[in-house]
């Protein structure tokens, strides 16, 4: 079986969701669609696919098992559940929505649609995260007392992104990654205090979000983790380190990959660990599960992508009303 997926969305995530499918085996994308048809013809050019007039004319297409959402934030609910309305499998950009009433809301209809829902949260996928994982939950590194992290992300593409109505500010648009990730490594949120703000990008200045931030979560396993999160280190990635009561666990794949390249004209650089296996990662797995040949669940379900927004809601309030907010 070969399962068919159309792209709704064609810009920067939608292309390396699209790249990363050409190391998917029995899953293809076959379609894409976008309002700026420009977009979605390049796209389309770059990958071999089929341009579609619109998000109902894919989901009107018999041949189209599933979507991949790669809108802007504000889109997901309503996009993913028509996806799921007309019979389609779903893989969703994160965050799941903007508000938890939103959220909710998916959670109640999908639980009653037999269909596949799937959320982008990479790091699950990408090495080494599932073996710190292990290292943690089987007590490699003694009781977990303390996590640190820096999360790069890229500057936006877009005045979208700045916006709290459309895509929340770096906390729910980036960080969401990590409030999945410590989530699913220490155990649920207990309290979270956030400071930052808008300190360099201008779009965030007009919309009142920040561009950089610092959150701190206390976890009810008892674990304290500090996140911080920045749209402006000129760079992506992110580093991580874990300190427990026998033992500590790092990962930084800002500056140590698994292989180091030269050539003379670009100097030293290294594959991506994120890029060129979370993605594929999160996506082979949405092919498994739709085609039946894996039956795990690895993350990114709907209740987990619920509780990661949950998370950066807090933080967010947490910010703009300068308290700690406990769950």
């Amino acid at each position: 079986m070969t399962v068919n997926v159309a792209l709704v969305g064609a810009g920067r995530i939608a292309r390396v969701h699209a790249n990363a499918y050409q190391g998917v085996s029995g899953g293809r994308l076959v379609a894409c669609t976008d309002p700026v048809e420009a977009a979605a013809q390049s796209l389309a050019k770059d990958f071999d696919l089929d341009v579609a007039p619109s998000m109902e004319a894919i989901l009107g297409n018999p041949d189209i098992d599933a979507v991949l959402i790669a809108s802007p934030n504000a889109l997901h609910p309503d996009q993913t559940l028509a996806a799921l309305r007309a019979g389609k499998h779903v893989f969703c950009q994160k965050p799941i929505a903007l508000t938890l009433e939103e959220a909710d809301r998916v959670v109640a209809e999908a639980a009653t649609i037999d269909r596949i829902l799937q959320y982008g949260f990479m790091l699950r996928f990408t090495p080494p995260m599932p073996q710190l994982r292990q290292r943690v939950t089987g007590g490699e590194l003694g009781t977990v007392i303390a996590s640190r992290a820096a999360v790069f992300g890229w500057e936006p593409t877009g005045d979208w992104f700045y916006d709290p109505a459309q895509g929340g500010g770096v906390i729910l648009d980036t960080l969401v990654h990590f409030a999945d990730l410590v989530l699913w490594l220490f155990g649920p949120a207990e309290k979270v205090y956030t400071d930052g703000g808008a300190y360099v990008l201008d779009g965030a200045k007009r919309f009142g979000s920040p561009d950089n931030a610092t959150v701190q979560v206390r976890h009810s396993t008892g674990v304290v983790t500090s996140m911080y999160v920045t749209w402006t280190a000129g760079h992506g990635n992110f580093t991580i380190e874990t300190y427990g009561s026998t033992g500590s666990a790092a990962v930084d794949l800002v500056s140590s990959q698994i292989t180091r390249t030269f050539d003379r004209d670009n100097g030293f650089g290294f594959p991506d660990l994120v890029w060129d296996y979370g993605y594929r990662g999160e996506q082979q797995h949405f092919v498994d599960r739709i085609a039946g040949t894996s039956t795990e669940v690895i993350g990114g379900g709907v209740v987990e992508a619920r509780d990661a927004l949950a998370l950066c809601l807090a933080a967010q309030r947490s910010l703009d009303e300068a308290r700690v907010v406990t769950f």
